[in-house]
């Protein structure tokens, strides 16, 4: 593990490190100056092909905010992306991104001292986050963002609704309208799906059975889970809309749901990135603070007036 230290006075240290099979993945750790009790750490990561700083430098601002707080973190590019190699661990792609967190979690277990771990996965980053915590019991928390959402049919009646009544009057309708003529109608433009992080693997049915009996896992084995969704993806919500049928599941019951109509995907606003920051470091920072025991019962507790407790879905982004 090769570092380099750089230090904030009195708030905390920041180092890179280079980690994983022949130190191919590369990562910041933040140390607090003050580090609060506890064994417990957060990982952050790629959202789709963005750097690990993430959109907007969110993941900086999220680890700077929880160091602040007493709590450590590793924000680190998965294997292939940004300043990480390349993995020859497996020819899946997912399996190649848990080995990629696994061995994240192996150093910050050395360099930090925790010996748990919450994992923030935004977009692509879902699937990733939950396999890991599948795989590796270190994991006791997951804040998913823009996940895998399954809508009902008047969920997506009325969120196509007001996309088409809202296009015309937004600057990008015209850019986005000549580009969709171009894929449908002219041969010069590819409508191949990107490879890597940017392919459908599954068909939507196979992804609602998977996420389903994912988060059933996760539920009985008392990983707190919070799901966030963004007001630009998802347009509307009326009560865990973006869950579907799981909503109704009595595992679900234990999980945090807010709706984040005023962020976007991508988190460009000002606002937005208070209303994130605020919603997923109070939550990050209370399960790294709390003791391992009751971490199921306190993933929901303390939610927003406007968030009901319940289990997210997944819809391929």
């Amino acid at each position: 593990m090769n570092e380099a230290t750089t230090t904030t006075a009195g708030v905390m240290t920041q180092a890179p490190v280079l980690f994983g099979p022949g130190d191919a993945l590369m990562g910041m750790l933040t140390r607090p100056a003050q580090p609060a009790p506890g064994d417990t750490a957060c990982l952050m990561f790629n959202m789709g092909a963005n750097h690990r700083v993430g959109p907007r430098r969110i993941n900086v601002k999220l680890a700077h905010l929880l160091a602040a707080r007493g709590v450590g973190s590793l924000r680190f590019d998965l294997g292939g992306i940004g300043d990480s190699e390349a993995l020859a661990t497996s020819s899946d792609l997912h399996v190649r991104a848990v080995h990629s967190l696994k061995a994240a979690m192996d150093t910050a277990e050395r360099a930090l001292g925790a010996r748990q771990f919450v994992i923030v996965g935004m977009c692509s980053g879902v699937e990733h986050a939950m396999s890991a915590a599948l795989a590796d019991r270190r994991v006791v928390a997951l804040s998913l963002f823009d996940g895998f959402a399954f809508p009902e049919l008047r969920a997506r009646l009325e969120r196509n609704l007001r996309r088409a009544l809202a296009a015309p009057a937004h600057p990008s309708f015209p850019g986005k309208a000549r580009r969709w003529l171009q894929r449908h109608f002219l041969r010069s433009h590819s409508t191949t799906p990107m490879p890597g992080f940017f392919a459908e693997r599954r068909a939507p049915e196979a992804n609602e059975i998977w996420f389903g009996a994912a988060l059933q896992r996760l539920a009985e084995r008392n990983v707190a889970m919070q799901l966030l969704y963004s007001g630009s993806l998802h347009v509307c919500d009326r009560g865990r809309d973006q869950l579907g049928a799981f909503a109704r599941k009595p595992f679900a019951q234990e999980l945090r749901y807010e709706f984040l109509a005023e962020v976007d995907h991508t988190v460009c606003t000002a606002r937005g990135q208070q209303l994130f920051l605020r919603s997923v470091g109070d939550w990050v920072a209370e399960r790294c603070l709390v003791g391992s025991t009751g971490r199921r019962s306190q993933g929901s507790s303390r939610a927003p007036a406007n968030a009901e407790p319940a289990m997210t879905t997944w819809a391929a982004l």
